[in-house]
């Protein structure tokens, strides 16, 4: 289990994949970032542009709350 924190607000969550390159929603902020995770650790996480396609799958499948 690969453990993650956000860079907005520092929350930490886990990412049950070993290898994974793409968005990812924080569960606290629900801001979306980039991750990059190799071999069940997290080699870069930043905010910045997203990938329309993969942004449009998350926001369909988990969006905001309120």
């Amino acid at each position: 289990m690969t453990y993650i924190n956000c860079p907005k607000c520092n929350d930490q969550s886990y990412f049950n994949l070993s290898s994974y390159t793409g968005p990812y929603r924080c569960m606290k902020c629900r801001e979306i970032f980039n991750i990059v995770i190799e071999n069940g650790e997290v080699k870069s996480s930043q905010l910045g542009k997203q990938d329309p396609d993969k942004l449009k799958l998350i926001k369909t499948y988990y969006p905001k709350e309120g």
